[in-house]
């Protein structure tokens, strides 16, 4: 029998990616072209440390034309949405989301998605609302077919020019 979680778990995981930026870009008044997010976020997976950053060991900032590319949202309210993605690498996909008052975590791993609850800090700049530090960690992540895990032990985030509503 020929295994196809693999391809599926990719193709999920680009459906789950098209549809967080889409969802972002509707529900919160459309979406701004370049952010500004620097950062980096660490898992573990079976004693394996693994980690996405946007270049310079997180300092660097994401831009249009680079490997990594990344998107945010920080609205008035204290809803938060960071997402990074760098294509070819083990670690391809980290989002933090939070809405309502429900906030989690999904991350990218050879092509498997893991997600759970994960409590975010948002520290908005007082000067601009779109503006902030964002951190989660550390919490436990599963695979949702197999109930596998992972840890996010670290999230670190400073976004700026971010799409918000009021």
């Amino acid at each position: 029998m020929h295994d196809m979680s693999e391809p599926m778990a990719n193709a999920i995981a680009r459906v789950f990616s098209s549809l967080f930026w889409a969802a972002v870009c509707v529900s919160w008044g459309g979406c701004i072209a370049h952010p500004e997010i620097s950062g980096k976020a660490t898992v573990t997976r079976d004693g394996e440390e693994l980690a996405i950053d946007t270049g310079g060991n997180g300092t660097r900032v994401v831009d249009a034309s680079g490997e990594v590319a990344g998107g945010c949202i920080v609205p008035n309210q204290g809803k938060l949405g960071v997402a990074v993605q760098k294509e070819g690498a083990a670690f391809s996909f980290f989002d933090m989301m939070d809405e309502a008052g429900w906030p989690y975590a999904s991350v990218t791993i050879e092509g498997a998605r893991y997600q759970g609850a994960c409590e975010i800090i948002i520290q908005e700049q007082p000067t601009d609302p779109y503006e902030a530090d964002v951190s989660a960690g550390p919490c436990d992540l599963v695979r949702l077919f197999d109930g596998a895990k992972v840890r996010l032990e670290t999230a670190v985030f400073h976004v700026s020019d971010c799409s918000g509503a009021d």
